[in-house]
């Protein structure tokens, strides 16, 4: 599919307006997403829950992450080590420390086996109402997910970042769902 603008100009351009964005603001939609995330099939089942640390405006977790918390799932994040990313177990008591990025990661050495008992929160720079993803250019989630096919994923984000179609590679994952403070998307639709 050819959009005649490429990924990089896509993401560029969608991550300058979400900084634009006042941070209060941002946390009252983030607070929606999250409300919408935890009344879906795919959180209340899963017994591991892989969130992320947000930076640059990204949906903030911290509703998601306190009610998991409380709702007994163990909570996993994401740390970057010789470009490959796995999930590592993550809860009160283990200090976060500046990982790959500047990105907060968990200071512990228990990584995730995941199992179709896994949820994993998404973030990203744009989506499409056809499921499509652009990420930040890593292609971390994609080579994850591409190893781990059976996890339940959930992609999260304000609604300005969705557009009808994106340009996509094969190696691209799609989201199970999609959420933003003003739709959800699934593959089945």
């Amino acid at each position: 599919m050819n959009l005649n603008i490429s990924k990089k100009e896509i993401r560029d351009t969608i991550l300058d307006i979400r900084k634009s964005f006042d941070t209060d603001y941002l946390n009252r939609l983030s607070t929606v997403i999250c409300n919408r995330v935890l009344k879906q099939e795919a959180y209340i089942s899963c017994k591991d829950l892989v969130l992320y640390m947000p930076i640059n405006n990204e949906v903030n977790l911290d509703i998601l992450m306190n009610q998991a918390f409380k709702d007994g799932k163990n909570i996993w994040m994401p740390r970057i080590i010789n470009k490959n990313m796995e999930f590592y177990r993550y809860s009160k008591n283990i200090k976060l420390i500046k990982g790959t990025y500047g990105i907060l990661e968990p200071d512990t050495d228990e990584i995730l086996v995941p199992n179709d008992n896994t949820l994993i929160i998404m973030p990203g720079a744009a989506f499409s109402e056809d499921m499509g993803r652009i990420g930040y250019g890593g292609g971390y989630y994609d080579k994850y997910l591409s190893k781990h096919k059976y996890c339940k994923t959930i992609a999260v984000c304000y609604n300005f970042q969705i557009m009808p179609m994106l340009p996509m590679d094969e190696h691209d994952i799609k989201p199970d769902i999609i959420i933003s403070d003003d739709n959800i998307f699934t593959k089945n639709k």
